[in-house]
């Protein structure tokens, strides 16, 4: 595996360094990209309720995939909307003290939690140096974004250092809100309309679905393929 992204990346840069300019003001292009997502858990929710509904505290990882499509406006700016989706899981062991509480009693959930997360907004990335063929760039990107979230495993209680025996947990819930952050990457031309590209995204989440998740990195290849 290693040694084929070597060749790859290699492949690539030698392209680059033949093709001529890479982005320019008017250029209409598709993209399409996709690569490792690492979201961080947000804190552990306060009742029994949020718990299964996802908010355990737990850290999530998986994949991502994103398809959009793109307007220069200058040589240098460009504006897009796109859509993704993104399939994620984790696990975490959360601690509640039960009602009515007990001093030695505590409520213990070991939860695998899987979610699917998908979204459509749009992007906006300033390319330094357009006319090279290596391009790299920053931006922006906003999406309103939906969770399908399954909680399974396990709840007990704990008195004294006793369990009273697992009962087990099936549960669903679903949330919503916004996925937002900066970007950077760099472009590589492959020829007349066709570039890779590498990015990498800082995720911010907020809503609803900001109970499950706090933050996240996402590291992703991509294609893009002009229109005009």
């Amino acid at each position: 595996m290693r040694s084929c992204l070597i060749l790859l990346s290699a492949i690539c840069l030698a392209l680059a360094g033949a093709a001529n300019g890479s982005v320019k003001k008017g250029e209409i292009e598709l993209e399409v990209f996709g690569g490792l997502s690492i979201e961080n858990g947000a804190a552990q929710g306060d009742d029994q309720d949020s718990i299964l509904a996802g908010a355990a505290g737990a850290d999530l990882d998986g994949w991502f995939a994103s398809a959009g499509i793109g307007c220069f406006f200058s040589n240098n700016f460009q504006l897009g909307v796109a859509g993704f989706g993104s399939w994620l899981s984790g696990s975490e062991t959360a601690r509640l003290v039960p009602e009515p509480a007990f001093p030695t009693a505590v409520a213990v959930y070991d939860v695998d939690i899987d979610a699917v997360v998908y979204g459509v907004g749009g992007r906006a990335k300033w390319h330094f140096a357009p006319k090279k063929s290596m391009v790299p760039y920053v931006g922006v990107q906003v999406f309103w974004a939906t969770a399908d979230i399954d909680v399974s495993g396990t709840a007990e209680i704990v008195i004294d250092g006793e369990g009273t025996g697992p009962s087990d947990i099936d549960e669903s819930d679903s949330d919503n809100g916004i996925l937002w952050g900066p970007i950077v990457g760099v472009r590589l031309q492959l020829g007349e309309r066709d570039e890779v590209f590498f990015e990498y995204q800082y995720h911010l989440w907020s809503g609803s679905i900001g109970d499950i998740l706090d933050d996240g990195h996402a590291i992703s290849l991509g294609l893009a393929h002009r229109l005009k």
